[in-house]
């Protein structure tokens, strides 16, 4: 059994209270990126296995972008960030109209302000857990691809089968120009990294 399979009920506190403060920050980044203000509603956080994430996140069908930000130095993992067709528009539109009518019409220069987006947001989280932590926590290059829920998920579980089926889904609700757009990230750390954490904590695993 993965520690993700394992975690009580104070464990998993502690996770929730890392994905609320790294989702505000995010939100604080998101709008600097966006040059306007953000609200967001409480995000849920959830300890899903695979089918149940698939659900959540719309249906194993539904077509996705999945952009992958590893975790390194101090902690081992993957921030991937499961992005809508419509939270991707939003966000282009920001700097230049386009009518996004698939993932398939995405462009370059599309591609490289989502990965601009899922960089500073992911930054913020891998700063609330150094914060947190006292630990050094870095992040890689995004790296994305369009495909469907069931499989842009395999990355994660494949990647770090040893952490077990269990997803920690963090929902983020954003209010922009009042419109409320939906956002999913899922954080994954490998076993030993998820022990350093909660060591660093003063919670026992």
């Amino acid at each position: 059994m993965g520690a993700y399979d394992n975690l009580n009920e104070l464990q998993f506190d502690v996770m929730r209270e890392i994905g609320n403060i790294g989702a505000g920050n995010a939100c604080t980044a998101l709008s600097v990126l966006l040059g306007t203000t953000i609200d967001m509603s409480v995000p849920s956080i959830q300890l899903l296995g695979f089918e149940d994430t698939s659900d959540y996140l719309g249906g194993p069908d539904t077509e996705v972008l999945g952009v992958k930000i590893d975790v390194t130095d101090d902690l081992e993992g993957m921030m991937f960030h499961i992005v809508n067709k419509r939270f991707a528009e939003r966000i282009i539109n920001t700097f230049y109209e386009k009518k996004l009518e698939s993932f398939a019409s995405i462009d370059e220069m599309d591609s490289s302000v989502i990965s601009e987006m899922a960089n500073i947001t992911s930054g913020a989280y891998a700063n609330s857990i150094a914060t947190l932590t006292g630990l050094l926590v870095n992040i890689g290059t995004p790296n994305q691809q369009a495909n469907t829920v069931k499989e842009i998920l395999r990355i994660p579980l494949e990647a770090f089968a040893k952490a077990g089926d269990k997803i920690l889904v963090v929902d983020e609700q954003f209010i922009i120009d009042k419109e409320q757009i939906t956002s999913n990230m899922i954080l994954v750390l490998e076993n030993d990294s998820l022990k350093k954490l909660f060591e660093k904590l003063g919670v026992q695993m």
